[in-house]
């Protein structure tokens, strides 16, 4: 009867034993299963900040090369306009040689005998004069110049001082097309350009395109501003102005009020007819040099746009090289005034 209780007290300790080592086992079995998932959980994270990191660098590169491609469609943009005014000039020789070469037709039809010999003669030698004194006083032909007129656009700016500098060491002077600037110290520098005998000009006050083309009287009003500026800052009246963008901005009506009462009031205007390219951001300093002295000889009065606003690093780096080039070709460097005959597109 003893015996009875201790086995039954035996079975119940086995039970309890294999119960615990069942859930022992089981707990161990949980316990490697949640280390695996945090195993499993880390490398998610460590894939998803891999995933973010990815993501940041492909938003970089394509924000980089988006603003690359607006910066090539800007140089192309800046590229068509330059060969838009390369085929007018070209347009424009042609033209010109077209009613040459008929008015040399015209003579050779009406002329005969001796008379066509002497033609051909004349021909072979168009600056000989077979009768050099022959000329009332006063009137005898002076020896022709080659005159070129720089000019510079949307100043002035920190580098405007730079281009003084350098014009003067050629003794070049030129023409600064200005755009007020809420800033002393560029104001200082419109008497600089006066005191050097330069032609200070008018660029307008805003620069900005739909403003002042809006119509007449919104031109006008702009450029009362950037004039008062001037002359508050100089003393100096200037009497020359440029359309930002050039006289075929706008619409043609506007356009034409405004130059008409422009006129009225006095003032003159001069658009380009060599181009420097140094509009886009994205011309190198060759171009720039290549740009005026492949195109100076091409052109009758040469009036070459250029800028000195800020940024226009690559223009300074390349003025010594045009003006030494220019020089060398014998031009005089001479401002514009209104006895100069403008360059006008319209």
């Amino acid at each position: 009867m003893k015996k009875v209780p201790f086995t039954a007290v035996l079975i119940c300790a086995i039970l309890l034993l294999c119960c615990c080592g069942f859930l022992a086992f089981h707990c161990l079995n949980l316990n490697n299963q949640c280390q695996s998932l945090e195993a499993e959980a880390f490398k998610l994270e460590e894939d998803n900040a891999k995933l973010l990191e990815d993501n940041s660098k492909l938003d970089t590169e394509l924000s980089d090369s988006t603003a690359q491609l607006e910066e090539r469609e800007s140089y192309v943009a800046g590229q068509k306009e330059y060969i838009s005014e390369l085929s007018e000039q070209i347009d424009s020789l042609s033209n010109d040689s077209d009613l040459d070469d008929a008015d040399d037709n015209s003579q050779t039809d009406h002329d005969t005998g001796d008379n066509s010999q002497t033609d051909n003669d004349d021909a072979d030698n168009p600056d000989e004069d077979d009768y050099p004194n022959l000329y009332a006083e006063d009137c005898a032909p002076k020896d022709a110049k080659k005159v070129v007129h720089l000019t510079f656009d949307d100043g002035p700016s920190s580098l405007t001082p730079k281009v003084l500098d350098l014009l003067d060491q050629y003794n070049a002077k030129a023409t600064f097309f200005v755009v007020c600037k809420n800033n002393e110290e560029y104001a200082e520098y419109l008497s600089d350009i006066v005191a050097r005998g330069h032609t200070l000009a008018l660029h307008s006050y805003s620069h900005n395109y739909n403003t002042i083309y809006a119509s007449k009287d919104a031109f006008l009003e702009d450029y009362e501003k950037v004039y008062d500026w001037v002359v508050e800052n100089t003393g100096y009246t200037p009497s020359l102005f440029r359309f930002p963008g050039g006289s075929n901005n706008g619409s043609s009506y506007v356009m034409n009020n405004i130059i008409d009462e422009m006129h009225r009031r006095g003032f003159e205007y001069f658009d380009w007819n060599v181009s420097s390219g140094d509009g886009s951001n994205l011309t190198t300093t060759d171009n720039i040099i290549d740009n005026i002295c492949s195109n100076v000889a091409n052109v009758e009065n040469p009036v070459v746009l250029m800028h000195d606003g800020a940024g226009k690093n690559a223009t300074v780096r390349a003025l010594p090289s045009v003006l030494q080039y220019l020089s060398d070709k014998g031009y005089e460097f001479s401002p514009l005034d209104k006895s100069v005959e403008p360059v006008q597109y319209r």
